[in-house]
């Protein structure tokens, strides 16, 4: 088993890479940081995000977050573990056993600042699930302390903000190429990159600005 193991990871790992390497060809080295201000603070009014069907994202409607990049997939809700309900955030990958379809997830917030989301102000992330009302309670992203994307969260923690930045990357046939943020109360923002543990594609944060991933939304 240990060795399948090395054998999958290997195979996650040197696709990241290669996706890695393949978004770098194409972004700029010094990317800009849009102000972190909520886009009504002092009648800044930040570009809105879009989808594939050049629409702008709505909170409350449900989207597929995928990696458009080669080998790339979809980001899904998973089990891992003696637990009751998915608890993982992961991303399907060109790779046997992780193919697949996304989970729909929907962009949330406490306050009302609209019902349209802008790049650089605060959304929780949450799975939508129709059948398992117990385990939507569980559905909202949160970082861990290993710095897994996991579920579990709450919406109005503060710890378990995201937000969306657009990136220049240029990917044939796709438009609207974003990353995800986490940013966390009184703390800097951190990329959300992918990495293969124990056995899985998790999303994680990252410490490197360059190695996120570039996700685009498509509306369910």
């Amino acid at each position: 088993m240990k060795s399948i193991s090395y054998i999958l990871s290997f195979l996650f790992l040197s696709s990241t890479l290669s996706l890695v390497a393949f978004a770098r060809s194409f972004t700029s080295e010094n990317p800009i940081f849009l102000p972190t201000t909520s886009y009504d603070d002092d009648n800044i009014v930040l570009p809105e995000v879009y989808d594939q069907n050049g629409d702008p994202l709505r909170i409350g409607e449900r989207y597929i977050i995928k990696n458009p990049l080669p080998g790339g997939g979809s980001v899904y809700w998973h089990k891992i573990g003696n637990v009751e309900c998915p608890n993982a955030v992961l991303q399907h990958v060109s790779v046997p056993g992780f193919l697949g379809e996304g989970t729909p997830v929907m962009f949330v917030r406490k306050s009302d600042y609209g019902d349209v989301v802008r790049v650089m102000t605060v959304v929780h992330i949450k799975f939508f699930v129709e059948t398992t009302r117990f385990c939507a309670k569980e559905a909202v992203w949160k970082v861990n302390d290993e710095g897994l994307v996991v579920t579990g969260g709450n919406v109005g923690n503060e710890n378990d903000i995201f937000k969306i930045m657009q990136t220049d990357s240029v990917i044939p046939g796709r438009k609207n190429v974003y990353k995800l943020l986490h940013c966390p109360s009184h703390l800097g923002c951190k990329n959300i990159g992918g990495n293969f543990k124990n056995g899985y594609p998790h999303l994680t944060t990252v410490d490197y600005d360059k190695d996120f991933i570039p996700f685009v939304f498509i509306k369910v």
